[in-house]
């Protein structure tokens, strides 16, 4: 192929990553914090943690926790901050029940 073949090429190729959604969290659930990280959303520019947590059975739920100035403690990442604190890396391997887990009114805690 040549060079120009490539770029013709190129030009109808997508590369990108597919990222599969997880399922989010729930009550009663329980697992394992195997992820925490701050992002900010390339669209909007809106700035999360990201959390996976994982279950016994390796299932994985994901839950963005968007971030504001204040954050009422029965928000999603009030419950966290609460419970676990401030810094991120500190949650990661922590095993944790979700609660509650309903609009404002929302609690996790530490197994």
């Amino acid at each position: 192929m040549s060079k120009k073949q490539a770029k013709e090429e190129e030009d109808y190729i997508i590369d990108v990553g597919v990222i599969k959604p997880l399922p989010p969290f729930n009550e009663g659930l329980v697992g394992t914090i195997v992820k925490a990280e701050k992002v900010k959303t390339m669209r909007m520019g809106y700035d999360g943690v990201r959390v996976i947590l994982e279950d016994e059975q390796k299932n994985q739920y994901g839950e963005m926790l968007w971030l504001r100035e204040q954050v009422g403690t029965r928000t999603k990442l009030g419950a966290f901050i609460i419970t676990l604190g401030n810094d991120i890396r500190k949650w990661i391997g922590k095993k944790i029940r979700i609660v509650s887990w309903k609009p404002k009114d929302r609690k996790i805690e530490v197994l």
